[in-house]
């Protein structure tokens, strides 16, 4: 038994929803159009823990800094390496723009070269470090790299795929986000990082106090690692490390090392086989030095994860590397 029946037609719908969709297209409008001429401020969409990463460094990238020497690297380099203690073992400055393991090389040597852009005949050494699971694999996805190279060209760069990435696009909401929203709205981090560290203005905040490097607050568990031990240098390294030698800056040198893994975690022949990577990789980077003194195997309890250093294992790491690096000057 039918008890009701509505009928709508196109002048119905049009009066109850047309007033909203007109709202809706006419903030749009205004979005795009604020974009296009310059009255919205530039894309910094610090939304999240990894792009908050990539914008501030690539930010850090294009100011004045004392530095002479900069790390580069995947987010081992980020997390283990504390830039300002490297700088007093050292006797100079350090900045670190390392970023994450998402990215392939020439988009770390873009980094680079905004540095020398900003800083012209500074820039003394390079130090690539990157993790072994970084550099067995074998395809990165072009989203991160996407978003940095659009942040540098000061263009929006959308965070959806497909059909949402469309309809975002069309309604303005990346414009929003990304100019509007990431200034004025403090945005909270998830999980680990957001107790530490809160919002993604205090991880900046940190960044900039430690010349660009961070701490991984979380804490390692082996019981609960899936991930295989078996690492190897992935074939794409050999073309992305030519082009990153090829994109540095005349007369500045270049030294590469791997990163630690945790004792518990790696093969018994962990040693030999990063000496392998280190080597190759080294060849194919036409580096000036590889730093293999430093270790590729640390005490679990030194580590936030499996390829991060925790708070006290990188005050160890980072005075080792500093020994070896000046014991190459």
């Amino acid at each position: 038994m039918r008890s009701h029946q509505y009928q709508f037609g196109m002048r119905d719908l049009g009066r109850d929803f047309g007033p909203a969709l007109g709202a809706l297209a006419l903030l749009a409008c205004m979005l795009h159009a604020g974009a296009a001429l310059g009255w919205l401020p530039a894309p910094r969409p610090t939304l999240d823990v990894d792009r908050t990463i990539l914008v501030h460094q690539a930010e850090s990238s294009r100011r004045r800094h004392s530095a002479r020497i900069v790390l580069i690297g995947d987010s081992s380099c980020l997390m283990d390496v504390m830039a300002t203690t490297l700088g007093e073992v050292l006797g100079e400055p350090v900045l670190n723009l390392a970023t994450l393991s998402y990215l392939d090389l020439p988009t770390h040597a873009a980094l680079i070269q905004e540095f020398d852009r900003a800083n012209p005949g500074r820039l003394k050494q390079v130090v690539l470090l990157m993790h072994p699971e970084s550099l067995r694999l074998r395809a990165v996805p072009d989203y991160f790299r996407r978003q940095v190279r659009d942040f540098l060209a000061g263009r929006d760069s959308p965070a959806k795929t497909g059909a949402a990435r469309w309809i975002e696009e069309a309604l303005g909401a990346q414009r929003l986000r990304g100019r509007v929203l990431s200034r004025a709205v403090p945005w909270p981090l998830p999980g680990a990082y957001g107790r530490f560290y809160g919002f993604s203005r205090d991880l900046e905040v940190f960044l900039e106090a430690n010349a660009g490097s961070a701490v991984d607050p979380r804490r390692f568990v082996p019981a609960q690692e899936r991930a295989s031990a078996e690492y190897r240098l992935a074939p794409r390294f050999k073309i992305e490390s030519r082009r990153f030698r090829q994109l540095l800056p005349a007369g500045v040198r270049l030294i590469v090392g791997i990163t630690p893994s945790p004792a518990s975690f790696v093969l018994p022949d962990h040693a030999d086989r990063c000496r392998s990577m280190l080597r190759q990789w080294s060849a194919w980077l036409a580096a000036d030095r590889r730093l293999e003194p430093l270790p590729t195997v640390l005490p679990d309890d030194q580590f936030a994860s499996r390829a991060h250093l925790n708070a006290r294992g990188r005050v160890g790491y980072t005075r080792e590397l500093g020994r070896a690096l000046q014991a190459g000057d």
